[in-house]
């Protein structure tokens, strides 16, 4: 077996754990999701048996919403988890803050948490595809597998633009560009040495 035949395995055996380990946290946010999901809409389902046992937590202190805190473990980094800074000017929204303040806001933390999750499983989902494929192509320098790269280190550097901050979008889309170079590169180069044989 020649040098580039034993890179060539060492790409597809690495491609191949990529996949593997991609679709395990493809499972997690799956699962993270449907959790996020039956809690979310269960404490807007059961606020009303849910909120006087959530008030009893904040009162006896095991919930400290102005610190984020439920216990001694921080739950959120978020700001305004205080029932008295949110409001809306939908009444039937309105109304439910009212009544359950903290079923209401937990429960849309919830749904939001489920929400990230879900879009986590779609990326992990697309990730493992990508090494499926370069796992199967011949070379990972083929035009479906630098196309495949660019979309999903776009989309990640998308995700990072609006999640983390504009400086990780933006060093994101200079690492995508720079990594579609060096792919278009290799291709080039694999052609070369395909047609010298």
């Amino acid at each position: 077996m020649n040098d580039e035949n034993i890179k060539l395995a060492k790409i597809k055996k690495s491609c191949h754990l990529g996949k593997i380990a991609a679709r395990i946290f493809c499972i997690i946010g799956i699962v993270g999701c449907v959790c996020g999901l039956i809690v979310g809409i269960g404490m807007f389902v059961k606020a009303e048996t849910l909120e006087p046992q959530m008030q009893r937590l904040v009162d006896d202190g095991k919930i400290t919403p102005s610190r984020d805190f439920i216990g001694s473990v921080q739950m959120f980094n978020i700001d305004g988890i205080d029932p008295e800074d949110w409001e809306s000017d939908i009444p039937a929204v309105q109304e439910a803050l009212d009544n359950h303040p903290y079923t209401i806001i937990y429960g849309t933390y919830a749904l939001m948490a489920g929400g990230v999750l879900a879009v986590l499983a779609v990326l992990m989902s697309i990730i493992s595809g990508t090494f499926g494929l370069i796992e199967k192509e011949d070379t990972p320098f083929t035009d479906k597998v630098i196309k495949r790269v660019t979309i999903v280190m776009g989309v990640i550097s998308g995700l990072m633009l609006v999640s983390a901050s504009a400086a990780f979008g933006i060093v994101g889309a200079l690492v995508t560009w720079v990594v579609y170079n060096i792919m278009d590169y290799g291709k080039t180069l694999q052609i070369q040495s395909d047609e010298t044989l």
